[in-house]
């Protein structure tokens, strides 16, 4: 691999790593720790965890969130540097 596009894929994984660590974050976060508190507080009721149906969902969509808000911003950078 020519080290012009080695760089590009690095740069494109970077900005798809970015993204998915991120959404991972915030899924894992909404769903463990500040829905089971808004749950318990507003409710009273206690908290399940999500079913697997539901965790696959939620992996599947962390992926697509990874994978597309990566290759957008990372595509976006490459257009405006003139890369």
């Amino acid at each position: 691999m020519e080290s012009r596009k080695k760089f590009e894929f690095v740069r494109w994984v970077h900005h798809m790593l970015l993204f998915f660590l991120s959404a991972a974050c915030i899924v894992v976060l909404s769903e463990l720790v500040i829905g089971p508190i808004f749950q318990w507080f507003l409710h009273g009721i206690p908290y399940t965890f999500p079913g697997w149906n539901r965790a696959g969902r939620m992996v599947l969509l962390v992926l697509f969130i990874g994978f597309f808000a990566g290759t957008i911003s990372w595509y976006y950078e490459k257009r405006s540097s003139g890369r």
